[in-house]
């Protein structure tokens, strides 16, 4: 196959399927993995797709249907991890904070360098992330509907208890965040995170830059109301300042 038909071929696989990881187009094409990332590349160059961690994402994917987290943790990890370390040097001795679903904040338990912290979760995996340390720290997971695409517990019994606590600090993961807006995927699960920040002394959002400028099908909160945005340094110099104007943004643009 000549490298134009590929490059072709590459971007038709990608719009069509909206995410696309480099052993899949390897595998699609009969061709390396250095072959693939060198064409994903230069077709990011030319502005033809989104090049993201493991693959590529079409730019004429409109995220309709709500990815699993499975497909999520393989998408921006070193952004996740950038963002994971932040939260934990955001949380504080003596600290109760509510940490939400997201593959982001699965990252969150190896940073956290703060003791005597009682965490507070209705993520099973969130929860399981923290399990190897739990001597390090009192662990609560409140229970509810289990929702197997995000692993989240929601519905009326979760968010019951929910309205019962207060936290010093909430961080809640979005699949989208335009403007005044922070969206998810499903409406009862929004309510849950909603709640969540609510009831916190001080309230983030958990984004990486790819999440930003983009709404998801349930807006849950307004980025107004919150004391920050947890991102990585991939975010844009516009997007900074942008969402500056809104509230407090923790990380900055590489220079």
């Amino acid at each position: 196959m000549l490298k134009r038909e590929r490059l072709l071929t590459i971007r038709e696989l990608v719009d069509r399927k909206g995410i696309v990881t480099v052993t899949e187009i390897g595998e699609n094409l009969g061709v390396s993995a250095m072959t693939v990332r060198r064409d994903l590349d230069e077709l990011a160059g030319e502005n033809l797709l989104i090049r993201i961690h493991g693959g590529a994402q079409s730019k004429r994917y409109n995220q309709m249907t709500e990815l699993s987290r499975v497909e999520k943790r393989n998408l921006h990890v070193s952004e996740k991890t950038a963002i994971a370390k932040i939260i934990g040097s955001m949380i504080n001795d003596g600290d109760t904070v509510y940490i939400g679903p997201g593959t982001t904040n699965e990252l969150v338990a190896e940073y956290i360098t703060a003791t005597d912290v009682r965490v507070i979760t209705n993520s099973l995996p969130v929860f399981q992330s923290f399990q190897s340390r739990a001597d390090h720290f009192s662990l609560q997971l409140i229970g509810g509907r289990y929702r197997p695409r995000s692993g989240a517990f929601i519905g009326s019994l979760a968010n019951e208890v929910l309205r019962r606590l207060r936290t010093d600090k909430a961080f809640v993961s979005v699949n989208g965040l335009d403007e005044q807006v922070l969206s998810n995927a499903n409406t009862e699960e929004g309510e849950t995170q909603r709640i969540a920040l609510t009831n916190a002394g001080r309230r983030y959002a958990v984004a990486d830059h790819s999440k930003l400028n983009r709404r998801d099908f349930y807006g849950f909160y307004d980025t107004s109301q919150l004391d920050g945005i947890v991102t990585d340094p991939q975010i844009t110099n516009n997007d900074y300042t942008k969402y500056r104007h809104l509230t407090a943004v923790f990380s900055k643009p590489k220079k």
